[in-house]
């Protein structure tokens, strides 16, 4: 079970339960459900595995970027709103 850390100041998480010690320097790690449910009762939490969020919309531009707003950051031209 991936299991994300408490705070990400902490890097690592010895396991009351087996007495072993998780490494979460990229902030998840994968115990087993003995491990991670004493991670999460001390605070830990469940990583959103889903993915990220799609952002529909926007404008698109000449230059080939997809600027938020009206006026392209990557160079200056006018984009056109995206349906």
């Amino acid at each position: 079970m991936k299991v994300c850390s408490p705070d990400s100041l902490c890097v690592e998480i010895d396991s009351s339960a087996t007495g072993k010690r998780y490494n979460f320097r990229k902030g998840i790690a994968d115990v087993p459900d003995r491990d991670a449910k004493t991670i999460l009762r001390e605070g830990g939490f469940l990583p959103s595995l889903s993915g990220t969020a799609h952002s529909a919309g926007g404008f698109a531009c000449k230059c080939g970027f997809r600027p938020f707003f009206r006026t392209c950051s990557r160079c200056g031209g006018n984009a056109e709103r995206m349906i």
